[in-house]
């Protein structure tokens, strides 16, 4: 049902966008932004928190690098057991990206995006019984493929909408189908606000807002 719903939301954001087409743009994607960043799941709100900066460096007019770097800290999970004790556990991850992409313009105001990307999480688990602690660290790694539309919507705001795939490297499952709308509205020529959801067919979604310099 939510793989449906995905669809339908995606169709909808690039019907617009795709409509205003013809040919070259001036779509820029040499940016860095700094973003907060808030992840809910089903019948959870605001489950981690943190911050993430991020960068686009757009080259021989089709193509881009990107990356990213963040610090995401989860609710800390505490229960009590009138025999075992006072327990807690303090998640934490710091995930980076790297990714490149290709963007074929398909009208006066819209590109046709294509990004895979490569992502790895270092986690930190802060676990404690009363007064003993432990600290346990480990890491995963993730591949991510997503492809949509990137289009000017007025002269000063953007729009993205975009669908994709993501799989832990080496992992069992079949992976994560999602949905990733955006939208920055300009200021000047460098100086954006910005900010976009991303919906997830495991029930993970992650809202972003933040401030983006443009060169």
């Amino acid at each position: 049902m939510k793989k449906t719903l995905l669809a339908m939301a995606f169709a909808a954001m690039v019907a617009p966008i795709a409509a205003q087409a013809t040919q070259e743009n001036g779509i820029g994607y040499t940016y860095v932004q700094l973003d907060y960043v808030n992840i809910t799941q089903a019948g959870n709100a605001g489950v981690a928190q943190g911050g993430q900066l991020s960068g686009s460096y757009g080259f021989a007019n089709n193509y881009q690098v990107f990356g990213s770097y963040g610090s995401i800290d989860f609710n800390k999970v505490s229960s009590y057991d009138p025999i075992i004790g006072h327990f807690y556990w303090h998640p934490k991850v710091k995930p980076w990206s790297l990714g490149f992409g290709y963007d074929a313009s398909i009208g006066s105001r819209a590109d046709w995006v294509t990004q895979v990307s490569y992502q790895h999480n270092k986690n930190s688990n802060h676990m404690c019984l009363d007064d003993y602690c432990i600290r346990y660290n480990a890491s995963n790694n993730m591949w991510t493929v997503n492809t949509g539309v990137m289009g000017r919507v007025t002269d000063k705001l953007t729009a993205n909408a975009y669908i994709g795939y993501d799989k832990v490297a080496n992992g069992n499952g079949e992976g994560n189908v999602f949905g990733q709308f955006g939208l920055v509205y300009s200021f000047t020529p460098m100086w954006a606000v910005e900010g976009g959801v991303r919906v997830s067919n495991d029930t993970t979604d992650v809202i972003n807002v933040g401030v983006r310099a443009s060169f």
